[in-house]
């Protein structure tokens, strides 16, 4: 237990740090963004193209561990949709966000560096297969369940625009794509690409969770506070242990995987959870809610996880 609080006390530490930072003058919310854009168009595209550069091929990426992880994410998602409904008697817009805050991992600025730190280069490897679409499929899923809670009908041509938009800019596809396609062609990275390369990775850890405290400092435990609070449990507990039955039981997958799949899926909901609820202003008190609720929450189960897996 002792090595994995060497491993999440400092983690949560910077976040905290992050959250103080950001509510001083210091570090406005401007900064956050600053930070964040940072963190997600530099120095997290560095860090995964030296990875890949340093471990295996195109071929190590299981599409099993993509199938395991979203298979119990949608799995989550179906169950927290009948839940809300029932038991808070949610709108079909709220059920939405509820669904969503209990499936959408803060796998960029939490996951990346509690991966990288437990387990190394080794455990990013099936960490790229998750991420590389996290964004992509929940934001899709949330804006179809949102059209047919508002019109009965799915506007698939925005739903379209909105995926290919994501597809198109996301920082971490883009940079898995040409790291292994960098691999692929077996040139060597002169010293001084690979050093700059390496100096960004390197700050891709510290910054993400700094900026994701600064980002944090903006919200407040306001609005339903049993709502928020159950949905951070959907979050931190139910989602895990869904994740973990999808990948040890029903797929023939390596322990770390299972380990990594049951990781990302045991983190705090992401800033996506209050930034749709928050575009499609239904449901936005209790989504930043949960994400002070749930990462303060994840201090404890993620520790209590990492100390049964890794």
């Amino acid at each position: 237990m002792t090595t994995v609080l060497s491993i999440v006390v400092p983690i949560f530490g910077v976040i905290a740090l992050g959250v103080v930072g950001g509510r001083t003058r210091l570090f406005p919310q401007s900064a956050a963004q600053a930070l964040s854009n940072f963190v997600l168009y530099v120095a997290v595209p560095a860090l995964l193209f030296r990875t890949i550069q340093r471990v295996g091929s195109f071929d190590d990426l299981n599409p099993d561990v993509g199938f395991a992880y979203y298979g119990a994410a949608f799995a989550v998602a179906l169950g927290a949709l009948a839940f809300g409904r029932f038991a808070f008697g949610l709108t079909g817009g709220e059920r939405s966000s509820f669904a969503m805050g209990g499936m959408f991992s803060n796998t960029g600025l939490v996951g990346i560096p509690l991966v990288f730190a437990t387990w190394g280069d080794a455990g990013m490897v099936p960490l790229m297969v998750i991420i590389s679409f996290h964004s992509l499929v929940f934001v899709t899923f949330y804006l179809v369940l949102h059209d047919l809670a508002q019109s009965g009908a799915v506007g698939w041509a925005n739903t379209g625009r909105a995926a290919s938009h994501a597809i198109i800019t996301n920082p971490v596809v883009i940079s898995v794509i040409f790291g292994f396609a960098w691999k692929a062609t077996g040139w060597e990275l002169h010293e001084y690409a690979a050093t700059v390369i390496s100096m960004l990775g390197d700050s891709a850890i510290p910054t993400a969770l700094f900026a994701l405290g600064v980002a944090l400092a903006q919200f407040r435990v306001a609005g339903n506070f049993a709502h928020a609070t159950v949905m951070s449990f959907v979050k931190l507990v139910v989602h895990p242990l869904a994740a973990f039955a999808a990948a040890h039981w029903l797929f023939d997958l390596t322990s770390l995987e299972v380990a990594v799949i049951t990781i990302s899926a045991s983190l705090p909901g992401g800033l996506m959870v209050y930034l749709v609820a928050q575009s499609y202003g239904v449901y936005v008190a209790r989504a930043a809610s949960s994400l002070v609720i749930g990462t303060a929450g994840a201090l404890v189960t993620v520790s209590i996880l990492l100390a049964w897996l890794a």
